[in-house]
């Protein structure tokens, strides 16, 4: 999962990738590699609405990304699944986007589910959220602490 600050770094980044693995692209929601999930309205430019869809495009890739056999590996999104979207096989989150506390807890969350062999979840943090990261640890009581390290649902994520 790669994280952006925009609707319009998502569209660009998504453009850079595909310009050097055309063959990850697929105007088919149904396949493709990698794709952008974001909300949008029809005012949107050309460049955007191509990754813009209702709840049924927003579904049906979520349900690609849920199935450890389908071709899907790459979504790039700006507040979409960062929160309540549960992909335990998920291991790695690009960050480029400024978030703190219980957001960035959220997000963090995303890659620490328990999968099979999976020791734990990276994340690369291209923006510097470590600082916001500390806070956002400090904010929990011990107890808190104490229930998310033990969780059976959850791991370790590296940054």
């Amino acid at each position: 999962m790669i994280v952006c600050m925009s609707r319009r770094i998502c569209a660009d980044l998504y453009d850079a990738i595909v310009a050097l693995r055309p063959e990850w692209h697929s105007d088919d929601v149904n396949k493709g590699k990698i794709k952008v999930v974001m909300t949008g309205s029809a005012a949107d430019e050309e460049q955007l609405q191509k990754h813009v869809g209702g709840k049924q495009r927003r579904d049906t890739l979520a349900k690609r990304m849920k199935d450890n056999n389908d071709e899907l590996k790459i979504v790039i999104v700006r507040d979409m699944w960062l929160t309540g979207f549960d992909v335990p096989s998920l291991h790695t989150m690009y960050i480029d986007k400024p978030m703190k506390g219980h957001n960035l807890m959220q997000a963090i969350a995303r890659v620490n589910r328990v999968f099979k062999d999976k020791e734990g979840g990276v994340v690369v943090d291209y923006i510097g959220i470590l600082e916001s990261l500390k806070r956002a640890l400090n904010q929990y009581t011990d107890s808190d602490k104490k229930n998310t390290g033990g969780s059976t649902h959850r791991r370790r994520s590296y940054i």
